[in-house]
């Protein structure tokens, strides 16, 4: 058995950096298709900083990747897309903040479900540290949009 480093990752912890490089740009490219599609210039702006925070997710996930000769694949699922074009359809044709927040809590749900799962299956990595830090971002994030969400509701 050899010990893990930073810069000698295992397959294992290799593929679940990839799960989560795969998730972060499903969020991201959700949150900025949400973004684009509220006529709630608030609720866009929040949406906007959470697709940044993703993209930064991404490339600190992709360096670690490329510090083990790694190469990153940044595409998301093919799941997430068609979940987008169903965003953008329902923007198209009126959905409301409410819906759209909506959208955003239950995207929060899938990125946070899958760092838990992670963490549960690479407990002692040599990365945890970043895992851990991202997921506390992911968690944030999501009481956050939660909170919004619940505001609007109450507000209209």
């Amino acid at each position: 058995m050899t010990l893990e480093t930073k810069t000698k990752l295992s397959d294992a912890t290799l593929t679940s950096l990839q799960e989560l490089i795969h998730i972060n740009v499903d969020s991201r490219d959700t949150f900025q298709e949400l973004a684009d599609g509220t006529t709630n210039a608030s609720v866009a702006i929040m949406f906007r900083e959470l697709a940044s925070e993703r993209n930064r997710n991404v490339a600190e996930l992709e360096a670690v990747l490329n510090s083990n000769q790694a190469k990153p694949n940044e595409t998301g699922t093919f799941a997430a897309a068609c979940h987008r074009i169903l965003i953008s359809l329902r923007s198209t044709l009126g959905a409301g903040t409410t819906a759209m927040l909506d959208e955003a809590e239950s995207a929060e749900d899938k990125i946070q479900k899958k760092y838990e799962e992670i963490l549960t299956r690479e407990p002692g990595s040599a990365v945890s540290d970043i895992l851990h830090r991202q997921y506390g971002g992911v968690r944030v994030a999501h009481d956050r949009v939660r909170a919004i969400r619940d505001a609007h509701r109450r507000a209209t």
